[in-house]
């Protein structure tokens, strides 16, 4: 019946792009082919060609967005962004990703050499949390800025500064931000602010009118890059969160109050001298730092359990895990065939359990995990930090087997830091620490040096001090990916939001 009406020119528009095979490839350009503005000749002549397609999404999602302005939003403008999402990430950002071992700069970002600033301004903004730092530091930031001679306000003037909060956050963690605002002239007029303070005045404004919650996750995330490396910046940004939550109360805007409150405990909290109490405030645990009194048990022990996998890898980093504590400081329990324990001598009571890498191939590893596991609980032994080591696929076995009360979750695995929803689900109180690409040894053997001693001399993890304190231990450029808690301002934000507003 519906395929029968030929008098609706969007069902008639819609029976046709279902009946072809590559109906999700015209589907997002649903209201410009009912407008008249491309056909599908001129779809058809792209959508075999990745660079040609991407263009023709980024044009659409540019000419929807200025339409928008004008309360003109488009149908299925939600589709077409997820497609550009896609593509982004399929065609271009995996592809330079996969090539980071790939030292000549012209063989890695090839693929990415024809396009635009706006184009590459996308693929940056559609690939947030899933680019690598080199790949967006090396790569499409810089070809991006010189594309548009090195004018960042003209390319967001360009953009009708769509998603640029997404672009601030972004240069905000990839330590760019500093760059991209020199790039906007100053102002001729000296009682008028510059065009970058203007910028990052609007970057926390309004925040309550946004749809949901994201363009408040890209504030919170920001902070923490900002506050280290242009405290000027960060000092401004807190006046203005005060300054707007003022706004939202002289109202009696619920939600806006909510947001704005959130921020300016979240941001306070990291000077310890105003004594934020963010369980208190917020119903959250602290962010920037973990007493060591929430680790220990009533005994004062703190337990650590550690995953690890019975792969290749696994078997080859097992022997270097055992021979860090190899020392005075400690004492290796190895008499279980399934696992092994590893206790502090001297200083405060810590205690290590670690599966043994068993083979995979007969499904030994999983057993020894499951065994270690039902010999903690039966002897009343909960973990409160969980260590992850194996690979990206495993990682959804540690997220299910470890303790709902880890306080601090280290995912030692590829792209870890894309897990800290599952991980939030299962330890609601954890701090997480993950990375956006390759995680290895270089980097998880000196977090569990560093940690184990911090623990075994009874300190309290103090996240900013600890991670400078990492960084010199760490010479491997991968730690750059390495996301530490107090970055991960974000997904504290709406669990605090939801709290707030009873969600």
């Amino acid at each position: 019946m519906i395929r029968s009406i030929n008098d609706d020119e969007l069902v008639k528009t819609i029976v046709r792009i279902a009946r072809s095979k590559d109906g999700q490839q015209y589907f997002c350009f649903l209201d410009n082919i009912l407008h008249k503005k491309i056909n599908f000749e001129q779809i058809d002549a792209a959508k075999d060609d990745t660079v040609l397609y991407f263009r023709l999404l980024v044009k659409t999602r540019m000419d929807y967005v200025a339409r928008a302005l004008d309360k003109d939003t488009a149908y299925e403008y939600e589709v077409l962004q997820k497609r550009l999402e896609l593509k982004a990430k399929d065609n271009f950002v995996n592809v330079i990703n996969g090539l980071h071992t790939e030292r000549n700069a012209d063989l890695r970002f090839a693929s990415i050499q024809s396009l635009t600033a706006e184009e590459l301004y996308y693929l940056a903004v559609s690939s947030d949390g899933s680019i690598y730092t080199s790949s967006f530091v090396k790569g499409v930031y810089p070809l991006m800025m010189k594309k548009i001679n090195y004018h960042g306000d003209s390319l967001l003037l360009s953009l009708h500064f769509d998603k640029y909060r997404k672009m601030i956050k972004m240069c905000a963690g990839f330590n760019t931000l500093d760059n991209f605002l020199a790039s906007f002239p100053a102002g001729n007029d000296p009682e008028q602010e510059d065009p970058a303070v203007v910028l990052m005045k609007a970057f926390v404004k309004n925040l309550e009118r946004s749809d949901g919650l994201e363009d408040g996750v890209d504030v919170a995330d920001s902070y923490a890059s900002v506050a280290e490396t242009l405290k000027p910046i960060a000092d401004e940004m807190l006046r203005n969160i005060q300054l707007n939550y003022d706004r939202n109360k002289e109202v009696g805007n619920r939600k806006g109050m909510a947001i704005y409150n959130i921020l300016n405990k979240l941001f306070l909290s990291a000077d310890t001298t105003q004594k934020i109490d963010l369980t208190k405030e917020l119903g959250i645990p602290p962010v920037y730092e973990v007493p060591f009194k929430s680790l220990a048990n009533d005994s004062g022990r703190v337990n650590v359990q550690l995953f690890i996998y019975g792969d290749k890898d696994g078997i080859g980093v097992f022997p270097g895990l055992i021979s860090m504590f190899s020392n005075a400081n400690w004492k290796v329990d190895g008499s279980n065939p399934q696992w092994v324990t590893i206790s502090s001598v001297k200083g405060k009571p810590v205690s290590l359990y670690m599966n043994r890498p068993l083979p995979e191939e007969t499904n030994e590893d999983a057993r020894a995990q499951e065994d270690l596991c039902k010999w903690l609980a039966a002897n009343h032994i909960i973990p409160t930090v969980t260590i992850n080591r194996g690979h990206s696929y495993n990682a959804p076995y540690t997220i299910d087997q470890m303790s709902p009360a880890s306080k601090i979750v280290f995912m030692g695995s590829c792209g870890g830091y894309r897990m800290i929803h599952d991980i939030l689900e299962k330890a609601p109180d954890a701090h997480i620490i993950g990375t956006k690409q390759i995680a290895d040894a270089p980097v998880n053997n000196p977090f569990l040096k560093l940690i184990m001693e911090k623990l075994r001399n009874g300190n309290d993890i103090e996240w900013i001090p600890f991670w400078k304190e990492l960084g010199k231990l760490v010479t491997d450029k991968i730690f750059e990916d390495y996301v530490p808690p107090h970055k991960n301002l974000g997904a504290l934000f709406i669990k605090a939001y939801k709290r707030q507003m009873g969600e």
